[in-house]
């Protein structure tokens, strides 16, 4: 499955990696440049990760060191919840146009984290595998379409936008983003859900759209209860 395509099944998740395939693939808009609202919702949506990242990195409390979610074969700290969660809040003021911030639950955003995770996990249990010549010819691509002049409208402005100010709050360069192994394993996730998705399509265990590939996942995410511990304490400050 293409990249494009696991964009839309992944709903938006790692925004700031995974957008890029449908947005790019819209064609909704016409417009050739990003509204003065959209950009100052991006600028200070970054703006505001980054303190938040910098504040949690500095931090000695025993909650930002603290795993906020504990499974069988990974972790979710508690700056991966503030990463994500700032994310969604940034998707929702984009869509809505609007400054305030996602009504989605902790607990709602925690779940759907989990649930990422598991089908991530589900998929290696069954044997699936990404090269890394996969990757980097999926970031190849991205990147591609990023700098393609000929390929223009709001949406793909907006998509172009985010990333160049999440490149920015990294403080590495274009070139170091693209090859750091945060990026590549964002993308290695999202090969290895795709192709958990052709292969349970192939199976005819799902009907070949996002809709039953949630059920799916919804259900790796009810077998989970007693193995995944949440210690909503890490959340404190």
């Amino acid at each position: 499955m293409k990249i494009k395509k696991l964009t839309v099944v992944m709903g938006g998740a790692c925004l700031s990696l995974l957008l890029i395939g449908s947005a790019f693939a819209s064609t909704a808009s016409n417009a050739s440049s990003v509204s003065m609202s959209k950009t100052g919702i991006i600028s200070s949506s970054f703006d505001d990760l980054k303190a938040k990242l910098e504040q949690e990195k500095n931090s000695k409390n025993l909650a930002s060191t603290t795993p906020l979610v504990q499974g069988e074969d990974f972790q979710i700290s508690r700056q991966d919840f503030i990463f994500y969660k700032s994310n969604m809040d940034m998707i929702n003021k984009l869509q809505n146009n609007k400054i305030a911030p996602s009504s989605i639950s902790d607990d709602a955003l925690i779940d759907e984290m989990v649930l990422k995770e598991l089908t991530v996990n589900h998929a290696k249990k069954l044997g699936l595998q990404v090269s890394p010549q996969e990757v980097d010819a999926v970031i190849q691509q991205e990147r591609t379409l990023l700098n393609d002049p000929s390929i223009t409208g709001e949406n793909n402005e907006t998509v172009r936008e985010i990333m160049k100010h999440r490149i920015r709050i990294t403080g590495l360069s274009e070139d170091e983003f693209w090859k750091s192994k945060e990026t590549k394993k964002e993308y290695e996730k999202a090969l290895l859900t795709g192709k958990l998705f052709d292969k349970l399509v192939a199976e005819g265990k799902i009907e070949k759209d996002g809709a039953s590939f949630g059920v799916f996942q919804k259900s790796l995410l009810e077998s989970s209860k007693g193995k995944v511990t949440v210690n909503k304490n890490a959340l404190n400050n």
